[in-house]
């Protein structure tokens, strides 16, 4: 537990470069409070998307320029086939990842993942280049938000 919420100790997972396909928008924090109707958009297109490797979904933190950055819902896929309309291609550079596990209720997700930045801040690593992922598992419930997730930031060894 960190900060009272209900997350896991990390662990490290080495990963390659990942490809993702999904529904991307570009945010800035007055945007925040559109994520659940972007996800809500997302899950109600139940796209088949190709070559998706799971039933997992991702959240998606990239292409941070100052104070703005995209948030995509996505699959993660073997490689890029076709894309449907109104979704874009996210490519993740091989990273190391503290992989954080939570129980707590999706609407906890900003606090999750402040108490995730607060521990590399404490820590022997420090953030490193790459997307920060949200994973919900082929169990997690929408409707709810009470099935758990995790969160993967990329890490580096600190200076």
């Amino acid at each position: 537990m960190f900060g009272g919420l209900k997350i896991s100790t990390p662990i490290f997972v080495q990963k390659p470069k990942r490809n993702f396909v999904g529904l991307d928008r570009a945010m800035t924090a007055d945007d925040v409070s559109t994520i659940p109707a972007q996800w809500a958009e997302f899950n109600a297109a139940d796209l088949a998307i190709e070559n998706a490797l799971s039933k997992g979904s991702y959240g998606i933190v990239h292409g941070y320029e100052g104070d703005a950055w995209h948030y995509a819902c996505a699959y993660e896929v073997s490689k890029i086939g076709a894309i449907p309309e109104g979704y874009t291609h996210i490519s993740a550079p091989a990273a190391n990842f503290a992989v954080f596990k939570s129980s707590e209720n999706v609407s906890q997700i900003g606090d999750v993942i402040s108490a995730v930045m607060d521990w590399i801040d404490t820590s022997d690593y420090q953030s490193a280049d790459g997307p920060i992922l949200e994973f919900y598992g082929p169990s997690y419930v929408p409707e709810t938000g009470d099935s758990g997730f995790e969160i993967w930031t990329p890490v580096k060894p600190a200076d």
